[in-house]
């Protein structure tokens, strides 16, 4: 079966904004691409993140983050809705620890008025109190706008529905180099891609959900995991959502003119037995140089209390360690903020690291960048997309439609169904999914197979299948991130072998050719018997 290789659009990553951009421009009738380095979304970025729906009264007036952040919040309810993905709108209060800092509360809310902001209002210490007894503070400001969500949900979503209207992923595939051939004859393709993969894999069928066989996808021995295979697509436009590498992908066209210092930023994940002693994410007074909001807390949909992100500028771009003395400092900070918590109640740490273009030296934030390149015609660069661009994803699409829809007539996509799972939320399919495996055997329980998060058998098929449906590779992050198997107290101590003991039996996978993380690791080793 050969793939189709000519595009009219090409998007380098599939993050939150380049599942974003896939989706809106499948409501055109435009051949769409996504190329992902990764064997699967949500695995850089959009999956390493608080979850947090920003109001957008941290960001300087005028600016794409200002404006961008407060159009996606005031669309994030119905985009969640359509998707069929966990959000709550919760509120949020960012506190002054001290009378020192107040004013900048004030500063905080003129600002985010300035922006359009919604739901913005001072409290004081009685106020913060009433709205949770658990939280210290001389003041506070209440955001009734911010909500929470799961991010690796949301960015899942967006690539489903759009791979369902119509674009093409293709993961493990690596850019290695643009060709711009600008010069051809219009209706051409003006560029080349070129990528590499690490797996050996052949290339993803795209299966359809409703279509896959247990033998369609075979990893390969070890002996052929090291294989980079060459793979070159075709597209008349490249929209360039790298995230932390955009500016490598810029400088394959010869645009110099961007360069990402990666800032690390780490987290606690608390037990979710502590979800009743916070609601509602909240933030100290944010530090303006420190390039982050502060170390915060949020409450996740799931229970656990997220503490964090640090903010640390590293040299490699996807440094996601942890580090004890910032591990200290997280849990200080945090605790400053919700008194009681204590270390036992850590079931995770975890990092990411944003793209930010202002140097260690100089701190603070840069705007979005969105934007034709004059120096090469229809290649599109989104740069510097840090915090709030998952926030911002679907109205960066929309600007990124109108840029190329500027440039040429474009006709709708009747067809187009914004709607991930018409009929039905996922909650209902989900809810079904443990009801037909109730109905499979006299004992529901022991079909449960990750207890922490009372996650069935059923639902990991069921996740395990959707990878496969959207041309990703299977992997237990994959799994974990559509099911939440593993996330529990033991972080699957318990589960994951039986997840691949399951997976063997249902699905006909080899447990020495299943990958936890990436394509660099295996689960397993060897055979005892």
């Amino acid at each position: 079966m050969n793939e189709q290789r000519n595009f009219d659009v090409v998007i380098i990553g599939a993050g939150a904004v380049g599942n974003a951009i896939a989706r809106t421009l499948s409501g055109y009738k435009l051949s769409v691409a996504v190329v992902e380095k990764e064997p699967d979304t949500a695995f850089g970025i959009s999956g390493r993140n608080s979850g947090v729906a920003h109001a957008g009264f941290n960001n300087k007036p005028g600016s794409f983050m200002a404006k961008l952040c407060v159009q996606g919040n005031e669309q994030f309810g119905k985009a969640a809705e359509e998707l069929g993905i966990p959000f709550k709108r919760t509120g949020k209060l960012v506190i002054a620890l001290s009378e020192e800092d107040v004013p900048e509360l004030y500063e905080l809310k003129a600002q985010g008025e300035a922006n359009g902001t919604l739901e913005l209002r001072l409290v004081d210490s009685q106020e913060i109190k009433n709205i949770n007894p658990h939280i210290n503070g001389v003041m506070g400001l209440w955001s009734g706008m911010t909500g929470v969500f799961d991010p690796f949900a949301f960015t899942i979503a967006m690539a489903e529905n759009a791979k369902a209207n119509g674009a093409v992923y293709f993961f493990d595939h690596q850019v290695t180099g643009i060709i711009s051939e600008s010069n051809l004859s219009p209706g051409d393709h003006g560029f080349r891609i070129q990528t590499s993969r690490n797996s050996g894999m052949p290339d993803s069928k795209n299966f359809e959900s409703n279509d896959f066989q247990s033998n369609d996808v075979k990893t390969l021995p070890d002996d052929v995991k090291t294989l980079r295979t060459s793979n070159e697509l075709a597209a008349r436009w490249v929209i360039n959502s790298g995230g932390l590498h955009s500016d490598e992908i810029c400088r394959m066209v010869g645009i110099k003119d961007y360069v990402i210092h990666p800032c690390r930023g780490e987290y606690h994940i608390l037990d979710q037995k502590l979800s009743a002693f916070l609601g509602l994410p909240v933030y100290p007074v944010p530090n303006k140089n420190s390039g982050g909001l502060g170390v915060h807390l949020t409450s996740a949909p799931s229970g656990n209390i997220i503490i964090g992100p640090s903010s640390e500028y590293i040299a490699d771009k996807e440094d996601y360690r942890d580090t004890k003395q910032v591990m200290d400092q997280l849990f200080a900070e945090g605790s400053e903020l919700l008194p009681g918590i204590a270390s036992s109640h850590i079931i995770k740490s975890f990092a990411g690291v944003r793209p930010k273009l202002t140097a260690p030296n100089q701190g603070g934030f840069a705007d979005f960048v969105i934007e034709e390149s004059t120096k090469v015609p229809g290649f599109i660069i989104l740069t510097g997309i840090e915090s709030p661009g998952i926030t911002s994803a679907i109205p960066i699409s929309e600007m990124v439609a109108g840029i190329l829809l500027a440039r040429e007539h474009v006709d709708k996509n009747e067809d187009f169904k914004p709607i991930r799972h018409e009929g039905r939320s996922l909650s209902t399919q989900e809810d079904d999914a443990r009801s037909n495996t109730a109905q499979s055997t006299t004992n529901a329980a022991e079909n449960i197979i990750c207890r922490c998060e009372r996650i069935s058998e059923a639902e990991v098929i069921s996740a395990y299948d959707r990878i496969l449906a959207i041309g990703a590779i299977p992997t237990m992050k994959g799994i974990k991130n559509r099911t939440r198997a593993g996330m529990g107290r033991c972080q699957g101590g318990f589960c994951a072998i039986k997840i691949a003991a399951l997976l063997q039996e249902k699905r006909g996978v080899d447990p020495l050719h299943l990958h936890f993380n990436s394509l660099k690791d295996s689960m397993f080793v060897g055979r005892t018997r």
